[in-house]
């Protein structure tokens, strides 16, 4: 019987290197399917803001009040880059935006800004964690109805962060990522997916 001349460690290698090749084609194509999803129009999109600087659980949960920037966590000089490049995103894929809502705290008010050139302060996209259970329930609810109840000919975009993202849709999110969803005629939805930063 004639033997391989593949080592078993370099046919690993190979099954291993086309396994990322095919799983980058399904990402890739994923996200063609997604864009042109909001394309049509009629969908939400979760966005998670861009990226941030470090900074101590007190800073990064805590709301100023007065809207002084200065005593929350903000974006870095990269994420409002990220923010940049997003809105350019939805304008590259002819994306209609009927409306932006936003977390009150300033890292996704100024992704909304930055991405968009607007937006809408929305106590309901505020970090969960750092409220009340009871209250923060109270308000996913609320942006569960909004989403179930959306019937526009373009999208609505939501600015918040990765622990309601998660809360809401399952799914688990980078500074930048993009989950769709499509609502149902009953005032629900369904998650459609999500579009990766980095993926392009």
């Amino acid at each position: 019987m004639k033997r391989s001349l593949t080592p078993p460690f370099l046919g690993s290698l190979v099954a291993a290197a086309t396994l990322m090749l095919a799983a980058g084609a399904v990402a890739a194509g994923e996200e063609g399917v997604l864009w042109n999803a909001l394309a049509e129009g009629g969908k939400v999109v979760m966005i998670r803001h861009a990226a941030t600087e470090e900074a101590s659980a007190e800073v990064s949960m805590n709301l100023a009040e007065d809207g002084d920037c200065s005593k929350e966590q903000n974006l870095t000089e990269a994420g409002r880059d990220q923010a940049r490049v997003l809105g350019d995103r939805f304008q590259d894929h002819e994306v209609a935006v009927d409306g932006v809502l936003s977390s009150q705290y300033c890292r996704a008010r100024e992704t909304g800004e930055l991405a968009f050139g607007r937006y809408e302060a929305w106590n309901a996209l505020n970090l969960a964690e750092a409220l009340p259970a009871d209250d923060a329930e109270f308000l996913m609810e609320d942006v569960r109805e909004r989403m179930g109840d959306f019937e526009g000919d373009g999208n609505l975009v939501m600015v918040t962060h990765r622990s309601n993202i998660n809360t809401i849709t399952f799914r688990q999110t980078e500074p930048g990522d993009i989950v769709v969803v499509e609502p149902d005629a009953f005032g629900g939805f369904t998650v459609l997916g999500t579009i990766a930063w980095e993926v392009d």
